[in-house]
């Protein structure tokens, strides 16, 4: 298993920041979602047709991989040109994703409103995913599902998944999603295992359908530990993706807190149960 953080937890930084981040605490990835205070990358200039390649070459030659692109991407709208608008929000990440190496790009189900019919919006969120899958192919990225909103459990995203029916659809499990909406996590495993490419780690100590709060890891209740042993229970060798929502909760502890606070508390689990992981980080930084 390999360590990544969201950028979502440091909202500010540059690209060069963020990698300089990855590699001070040890990082092997970092998945990408805001970058210096923008949540929509295709308006950054460093991910611009004429800058990418540039930026592609400073995440390589810093020994870092981007295991996914982090779109807000969701087809629920009754609308028709705003789930147009969408799917070209979606062309735009994957060619991102693509210039960078990336494999993946991340979409929502989304929530569906409860004044809207569910059969109807089913069928749009599944027809804006068959057309974004059929365009990832082309560029060799795979479209993840993650387990959120109306998906949030392993049985809806299940559901939602052989719905589509798109072999280029798989899952990025956010277990405090799928564990606050009751589902326990080996039944969500059961679901929803055999398409999970990437696992969102988060701790909390308040969590229901109506909401929840976000601790640094070890300091909330989530069973983390237990998800991991799951994991390597069941021979998965992905990614524990770190999503501190630092770029929507500004309260939250600042990313020199929070990102080694995570790789010292994952390193510490993983090493209970045998596994060696990550990029060491330098001597100057312990």
């Amino acid at each position: 298993m390999k360590l990544a953080f969201s950028t979502l937890g440091c909202p500010e930084f540059s690209i060069i920041q963020a990698i300089e981040a990855a590699k001070q605490y040890g990082y092997e990835g970092i998945s990408l979602r805001t970058v210096r205070g923008q949540s929509y990358l295709p308006e950054l200039e460093e991910f611009s047709p004429k800058q990418i390649s540039c930026t592609a070459k400073l995440i390589q030659q810093a020994g870092i991989t981007v295991p996914c692109v982090m779109t807000g991407v969701h087809f629920t709208s009754p609308d028709p040109s705003e789930r147009e608008r969408q799917l070209k929000t979606a062309e735009s990440y994957i060619e991102i994703a693509y210039a960078l190496r990336a494999p993946t790009i991340r979409l929502f189900g989304g929530p569906i409103p409860p004044d809207q019919e569910e059969k109807k919006t089913r069928e749009w969120i599944a027809e804006g995913f068959r057309k974004v899958g059929d365009f990832a192919a082309r560029r060799g990225i795979l479209v993840l599902l993650e387990t959120h909103d109306s998906f949030s459990t392993g049985l809806k995203a299940r559901e939602l998944l052989e719905f589509v029916s798109h072999p280029n659809m798989a899952i990025v499990w956010d277990f405090l999603h799928s564990i606050r909406f009751g589902e326990a996590i080996e039944r969500t495993w059961e679901q929803i295992g055999v398409w999970v490419q990437d696992v969102h780690v988060k701790d909390s100590s308040q969590y229901s359908t109506d909401g929840f709060d976000l601790k640094l890891p070890g300091k909330g209740t989530l069973p983390i530990p237990e998800v991991i042993r799951l994991l390597h229970r069941n021979s998965y060798e992905g990614w524990l993706t770190f999503e501190w929502e630092k770029g929507w909760r500004p309260e939250l502890e600042e990313p020199e807190v929070a990102l080694p606070r995570y790789i010292e508390y994952m390193k510490r689990i993983l090493s209970e149960i045998g596994i060696q992981t990550g990029n060491k980080p330098p001597a100057s930084s312990t």
